[in-house]
């Protein structure tokens, strides 16, 4: 029987971007994926700028941009809503900010296709020595204190029997593994049933010279959405509301793209969707959130988590942030580091952020279709407070607030909260472009220090000593300080997924120990009893 530190099951977004997270933390990764190869099909249309974060963060960054240059923007593909894509054009935006504010990312929105964005996590998986193995079926799952147990049976037929000292079900919302598990999903619900297709056609007389990123439609029926699969203006992404009993049919998907468009004498070709698709596939749109995402060495993420309708990437950013989340954790598990239950702090820390984010996803798939009550539905939260604000509240954030209060936060204001994303800072290089305070995390904890605070940072080197727990140790000054909601002498703790775990706003009080505090901070950052415990 072949061991293996982690098997992924799942080789799409959310499990190709764990094997990435995990390889650049130094965790051999080997990931099943049923299908033959990468799926050719868009899905995820975009990259919000906190995804591409953590990229940055991974070292992928320079490829994607290759891929899709700077210069492209959400603003030069807009979404947009009408009755037709021939009739008048409403320009959509979000609610509040949408999460692309230079002042807040040292990132920006890349509208990039899923099916590039796999293939290149793919080739620099493969620089990587990842064991990429395609066409591969997971069953037979078992598993035990000591890891999982699963059969494998890869293209030709052949079955093989792997040991994994943990499982990231990243298999998907129609995957076996939550199912073989027995975990039970909630939510909102189904909103409709959608049937999708690719189709080449001259657009142009409904477009007459309009750009286009995503057009949500009423006709045929709410939940119409048409977009461009490349830059040639003639193949198309088009999707389409059904009811439940409707036939799912060449033809018929013919008839309703006519309609979509406003052009009844449109000519147009079906497309396959992939190498191994049919023309026209259907699937419920809705959102529904698992009642736990971890049983025992099981780890669910992404869409074997949390399904949430297409509108917004929300669905894509979710499940990219749970596998950045898990991958510090289990590394930091296998490399003796950390405590095995650190690995609780997952589900934690991301479910809520789940249940939020499917919710926000419902709510604004309602309002871009103009689904029937939308108007009565409750206010969206904008996306700035969605992708920066939200508040990370688990034993591995020993100075958070136990209490919800106002979440997610205003991440205009001074950062440093315990539990939140440390904030963006741009720092200056002589004759260079300037660089983000974002870019110090990645590897292992980092412990910020105000201009004055020597005595934490001296706290600092000596629990991480003790624990055998290397930290990265900076000194800022004043006007970086400032942003962190640091005082001359403070000192702020960030996780390796640039989290704040915790802060001292200034100096040690008189009475306090600072090698004590900081030792037990960073024990409950890695889930390990204090130092000089039983």
């Amino acid at each position: 029987m072949r061991q293996v530190p982690v098997l992924v099951v799942g080789g799409s977004l959310t499990g190709l971007s764990a094997a990435l997270f995990l390889t650049a933390h130094g965790v051999p990764v080997t990931v099943v994926e049923r299908r033959p190869a990468v799926l050719a099909h868009p899905r995820l249309r975009g990259l919000l700028p906190r995804t591409m974060e953590l990229y940055r963060q991974a070292g992928l960054e320079p490829d994607i941009l290759a891929v899709c240059p700077p210069g492209v923007s959400a603003g030069h593909l807009p979404s947009v809503h009408a009755p037709t894509l021939a009739d008048e054009h409403e320009l959509l935006g979000d609610a509040g900010g949408d999460g692309t504010g230079a002042d807040l990312s040292p990132c920006a929105f890349v509208p990039i296709g899923q099916h590039e964005l796999e293939g290149l996590l793919v080739e620099r998986l493969r620089e990587r020595d990842c064991e990429l193995c395609f066409g591969t079926e997971a069953s037979g799952l078992a598993q035990d204190e000591d890891g999982v147990t699963v059969l494998l049976r890869g293209p030709d037929g052949t079955a093989e029997t792997v040991r994994a000292r943990w499982l990231v079900a990243a298999d998907g919302a129609s995957g076996a593994v939550r199912r073989r598990l027995g975990i039970a999903v909630h939510g909102p619900g189904t909103l409709f049933r959608m049937a999708t297709t690719h189709v080449e056609a001259d657009l142009s007389p409904a477009l007459r010279g309009r750009p286009v990123g995503m057009a949500y439609l009423d006709r045929p029926a709410p939940g119409t959405t048409l977009g461009p699969l490349d830059a040639s203006g003639r193949r198309w992404f088009f999707a389409t509301a059904l009811p439940a009993d409707a036939p799912v049919t060449d033809g018929d998907l013919l008839h309703r793209l006519r309609a979509a468009t406003g052009l009844p004498e449109l000519r147009a070709r079906l497309l396959p969707q992939g190498p191994d698709l049919p023309p026209v596939m259907a699937f419920p749109v809705g959102a529904r959130v698992a009642e736990r995402f971890t049983e025992g060495r099981v780890l669910l993420a992404g869409d074997a988590a949390h399904l949430m309708p297409p509108t917004g990437s929300l669905g894509g950013h979710t499940g990219v942030e749970d596998a950045h989340n898990l991958a510090w954790k289990l590394a930091a598990v296998l490399h003796g580091g950390a405590d095995p239950g650190l690995l609780g702090t997952y589900d934690a820390e991301r479910r809520p952020v789940a249940e939020r984010n499917a919710r926000e996803a419902h709510l604004r798939a309602r309002a871009r279709w103009r689904l029937p009550g939308h108007e009565d539905d409750a206010p969206l939260t904008d996306m700035d407070r969605l992708l920066y604000g939200g508040v990370y509240r688990s034993s591995a954030v020993p100075g958070a607030s136990p209490s919800p209060g106002q979440d997610p936060l205003d991440p205009r204001t001074p950062g440093g909260v315990p539990g939140t994303r440390a904030p963006h800072v741009p720092v200056s290089q002589d004759g260079a472009a300037p660089v983000s305070t974002l870019d110090l995390y990645g590897t292992r904890p980092v412990v910020l220090i105000g201009p004055d605070g020597d005595t934490w940072a001296t706290a600092a080197e000596r629990a991480a000593k003790a624990l055998g727990a290397p930290v990265e140790i900076y000194h800022l000054d004043t006007d970086l300080s400032a942003p962190h909601g640091l005082g001359p002498a403070g000192a702020l703790l960030v996780r390796p997924d640039g989290y704040v775990a915790w802060r001292a706003a200034d100096g040690p009080a008189p009475a306090e120990n600072a090698d004590a505090v900081f030792a037990a901070v960073l024990s409950a950052v890695l889930g390990r009893p204090p130092v000089g415990s039983p």
